[in-house]
């Protein structure tokens, strides 16, 4: 089960590309205008750093980016450098931005990269977090 400090924390993030930054539940213009051609694809935030909340190195954590954004790519998916961060900017994580891309996808993604967690963007902006499959089943 994903504990629920973890689970308030990543609702709390800032989830930052070029100049946007997303927050869980908050429309975002910006996104919006970028993913609307795609409707009713959207976009998806996402990492491979720290797998099932598994501290790495920074070196590891940089290696396992490097493959997701190679994968992305062969997807022929567009890819944007961003970040994730804390509010208290005491947590980062280096991530992309991804799109135009459906929840499946996204989701298979975040089984495919071991992560508790990804942020999917819908075509009108709006982001929700999307929880690794496991975690459905404990809640």
């Amino acid at each position: 089960m994903l504990d629920p400090s973890l689970l308030e924390a990543y609702r709390q993030t800032n989830y930052c590309f070029g100049d946007t930054s997303l927050n869980i539940a908050k429309s975002c213009s910006k996104s919006a205008s970028l993913l609307q051609p795609f409707t009713p694809d959207g976009g998806l935030f996402i990492t491979a750093w720290n797998p099932l909340g598994k501290e790495l190195t920074v070196e590891d954590n940089r290696k396992a980016n490097q493959k997701l954004k190679a994968e992305l790519l062969t997807q022929g998916l567009n890819v944007i450098d961003g970040y994730g961060v804390s509010k208290d900017g005491k947590w980062r994580e280096d991530s992309f931005f991804t799109y135009p891309i459906d929840k499946e996808a996204s989701i298979k993604l975040c089984c495919d990269f071991s992560q508790n967690a990804v942020v999917y963007v819908s075509s009108d902006g709006l982001p929700e977090l999307l929880l690794h499959p496991n975690f459905y089943l404990n809640e």
